[in-house]
């Protein structure tokens, strides 16, 4: 790995660190308005009682924790992070869910501390995308699976359809508080080309591999909670705003309320469309 990734990563883990409380608050409307994604990703991985499963960059777990009950108590899903703070923010989640088959570990998806051929499904939701050396997680992920595992991934779709991450940040950039963001560097919208992602996974060594762009909603009750949930969660955005004054933090939040507003409800809250893209592949059965 690269100083430059090495350094992007340890920036990543210390902004996930401080957004881990975020997660946890708001792990539930977050959980429902992406279910679609995870279980899109679950059912690619299809498990099965008695499995190993690995979830990397759990965050909150919930992808994961959709597993759970179809690899039973036989099976172990293993929620793992590289931030100690998310690992557990899953784990008190796991407690309230009464999941008694899951392990929690500390891994960077880049350098996978686990044996190899050692899990028969590998989970990952928007984390791939962040990590300094996206293909090296991948062929670590090749690695660890097992003679035909399975992978199953999602990514952010193109800026322009995820509105609610791209307003503030268009506001932030045009102040000079976040780069322009390089195509070819980690980050959010970096894995946004469905095909472009298959031959990603193709070089890592997966066979088999499907995308498909997923679109779903992001609800609000208010543009002002659009903006608290925001700030809680997007560390990149909340680390950017605190190099503003206060005068022009409010004009990038007035800014950003300005390109939403279309997405108003007679309510007064917000539904605000998403998309993301999922992919799958596995690695051939033994013999093949």
């Amino acid at each position: 790995m690269t100083n430059d990734a090495s350094e992007l990563d340890r920036k990543n883990r210390e902004m996930w660190r401080r957004a881990a409380a975020g997660w946890g608050k708001w792990q539930a409307p977050l959980r429902e308005a992406t279910s679609p994604v995870s279980r899109w990703m679950v059912d690619a991985i299809d498990p099965k009682p008695g499995q190993r499963v690995l979830e990397l960059a759990a965050g909150p777990g919930e992808t994961g924790f959709l597993a759970a009950p179809r690899i039973g108590p036989h099976g172990t899903l293993i929620s793992s992070d590289q931030s100690p703070e998310m690992v557990s923010v899953a784990r008190a989640r796991a407690q309230e869910l009464g999941l008694e088959n899951v392990e929690f570990e500390v891994l960077d998806g880049q350098r996978i501390e686990l044996e190899s051929a050692s899990v028969d499904a590998v989970l990952c939701r928007w984390g791939f995308m962040l990590m300094g050396d996206a293909g090296a997680a991948l062929r670590e992920t090749h690695r660890v699976l097992g003679p035909a595992g399975r992978l199953a991934l999602a990514t952010w779709d193109a800026p322009e359809k995820n509105l609610w991450a791209r307003a503030p940040a268009a506001q932030l950039i045009a102040r000079d508080a976040l780069p322009v963001p390089d195509p070819d560097a980690p980050g959010m919208f970096s894995m946004a080309d469905p095909a472009a992602l298959a031959d990603r996974l193709g070089e890592a060594g997966f066979e088999q591999i499907e995308t498909e762009r997923l679109g779903f909603s992001q609800s609000y009750a208010s543009f002002e909670q659009y903006w608290e949930a925001t700030c809680d969660l997007a560390a990149p955005i909340a680390q950017a705003l605190g190099t503003l004054d206060a005068g022009a933090a409010a004009e990038v939040r007035e800014g950003a309320r300005s390109v939403l507003d279309r997405f108003t409800t007679p309510d007064g809250g917000l539904e605000i469309p998403a998309s993301a893209v999922v992919a799958a592949g596995r690695i051939p059965a033994e013999g093949t």
